[in-house]
């Protein structure tokens, strides 16, 4: 057991240490320090909020509902637009990536297979393949 989690921190050393990982921090910084993305990002949280607040309400007016989600599908346009949030989203993807391909060698070799099914985290809904409900 010691051995096992021993390797574990090496391994979780290893990711910190790695390229993606550190690119992907940085650029959190550079977005958190931006004056534009981080005003961006506030108002997309503003518009989703503002969503939900009619969602959830007794008296809940469609054509409010209707207004206010054209509204949040701009914000998220103009938030999405920003090189430094694009720059971002790309590095998150190429590190979830590479944690993906972590996990796949794990599966691999413990389990003989890869199995791409349990990688989203829930069930694909093709039992044929899965046996794991029944």
């Amino acid at each position: 057991m010691k051995q096992v989690m021993q390797k574990a921190q090496e391994l979780a050393e290893a990711i910190l240490d790695s390229e993606l990982y550190q690119d992907m921090k940085r650029l959190e910084g550079e977005v958190r320090h931006d004056p534009e993305a981080t005003r961006l990002m506030g108002d997309m949280i503003a518009c989703r909020q503002n969503v939900e607040d009619i969602l959830s309400s007794a008296d809940m007016d469609p054509e409010q509902l209707k207004t206010a989600g054209e509204e949040m599908e701009k914000a998220e346009t103009r938030m999405n637009e920003n090189e430094k949030i694009i720059a971002l989203r790309k590095a998150r993807k190429d590190f979830q990536t590479m944690m993906d391909n972590v996990n796949q060698i794990l599966r691999l070799v413990i389990t003989g297979t890869v199995d791409d099914q349990g990688a989203s985290g829930g069930c694909s809904g093709q039992c044929d393949q899965c046996g794991g409900c029944r």
